[in-house]
């Protein structure tokens, strides 16, 4: 299949759901069901390759999340965004192939390493800690009438765990398995109308993540403060004293929480200096810059204040992938998905992508995390001993939650007040 079958105009919407309240194995009905030996539950964890995918991930993140902030809170699960494009990367051909391959930070990965470590991956993440939940989902939604390839369709439940079924005549069955899959923290994430006859796939995942803090915050000590985003605005802070990771430059602020078990961190980083904001920030920062700030945080008894909050969001990322090289995937004329579907059963129509959605949860409070968010709880202090330094996030930060192993990013954000 070449890249220019200009006359197919065949749609293919693929979803992306993330939610801080993910419950799993959930499904309805419609099953397309495959050989149990097709499946790869198990697989030997190599960490270093797992570094490899994990690398490669974080850098797709870091280049996607400067594409989507505007002056607002945000939220995403990168992570899930790049699981999603993955399997459409399963299915793509020629040119299409390698926009995606480059898109996605492939490019110095072994073709079968990238199906077999996103496996390990996925099931390493869910495996890591008994005191912090990590559940991923993935459900590919096919139209019985369209021959996708069988191959696609194994890889899919092989490398992926995907759930196989027949794409229903509604977006109500999708949204009721998304639904199962959050714990009805998002309930729409399409429209539940009769899906429109050129609709043919929906790819779906779903990404969950709860944990407690190892320090907890006090309720007690958590009240109304100044935050001075783009506008002053007075916010819930939260306040602990306690050792924690923290750095300081003329620059910026960083701070590292851990979760119960330490497998799992919440860093934070806000910038400081006059001349220096976010947008600043993000227009330098890639992997290498997170890293060296972790590795220049030292430990020690703060106080540590920081904001109480909830987050959810709807985004479109078709035109924010587009910028990032993803052109042909979209485009209906040299669009080329020749290993996900028997194209020539479609002539004269054409598979290509025709929208990424992502929808977002999250809540951070005194106990910990439900998905990604930043906190901090005031705490008395007397006046005897000498009174540890405050760190008090109170201007905008961008923040990351990620597996302390590896360093897989699975979500992150923004905070503006």
């Amino acid at each position: 299949m070449s890249d220019c079958c200009f006359w197919r105009p065949f749609i293919w919407p693929l979803v992306t759901i993330l939610t801080g309240f993910l419950l799993l194995f959930v499904v309805g009905g419609g099953k397309i069901i495959l050989a149990e030996e097709e499946t790869m539950n198990e697989l030997e964890v190599d960490i270093e390759q797992l570094h490899d995918l994990s690398a490669a991930k974080n850098s797709f993140a870091l280049k996607l999340f400067p594409g989507i902030v505007e002056e607002e809170n945000l939220f995403i699960s990168p992570y899930s965004v790049h699981t999603a494009l993955t399997l459409a990367y399963l299915g793509a051909g020629g040119q299409t192939r390698e926009e995606l391959r480059q898109a996605l930070e492939l490019a110095d990965l072994d073709e079968q390493l990238i199906k077999q470590q996103t496996l390990a991956l996925k099931n390493h993440l869910e495996q890591l800690s008994d005191e912090t939940e990590v559940s991923i989902a993935n459900a590919l939604f096919l139209k019985q009438s369209v021959e996708f390839l069988e191959s696609y369709k194994q890889a899919g439940r092989r490398y992926f765990a995907a759930e196989l079924n027949q794409l229903p005549p509604t977006g109500e069955t999708i949204n009721q398995w998304v639904a199962e899959q959050t714990n009805d923290l998002i309930t729409q994430v399409i429209s539940p109308e009769p899906i429109p006859e050129e609709i043919v796939a929906y790819l779906v995942n779903a990404i969950y993540f709860k944990a407690l803090w190892e320090k907890e915050f006090d309720p007690d000590n958590t009240r109304e403060r100044p935050f001075y985003g783009p506008e002053e605005t007075a916010v819930e802070m939260m306040q602990n004293r306690a050792r924690y990771r923290y750095g300081i430059t003329e620059k910026i602020k960083t701070l590292s929480l851990e979760y119960k078990d330490r497998k799992f961190l919440f860093n934070a980083f806000m910038p400081v200096a006059p001349d220096y904001d976010l947008e600043e920030f993000y227009q330098e920062v890639d992997a290498q810059t997170l890293t060296t700030a972790r590795e220049n945080m030292r430990e020690g008894e703060i106080i540590l204040r920081l904001p109480k909050f909830t987050m959810e969001k709807d985004i479109a990322l078709a035109e924010i992938l587009r910028q990032l090289g993803i052109s042909r995937a979209f485009d209906r004329q040299a669009a080329d998905f020749s290993r996900m579907v028997d194209l020539p059963t479609l002539e004269p129509l054409n598979l290509f992508l025709n929208q990424v959605y992502h929808s977002s949860f999250v809540e951070l409070d005194e106990k910990g995390t439900e998905a990604a968010a930043a906190t901090a709880v005031e705490m008395g202090v007397t006046s005897l001993p000498p009174e540890p330094p405050v760190i008090e996030f109170n201007k905008p930060f961008f923040f990351t939650i990620e597996a302390a192993q590896t360093g897989t990013i699975l979500f992150m954000g923004q905070f503006l007040g």
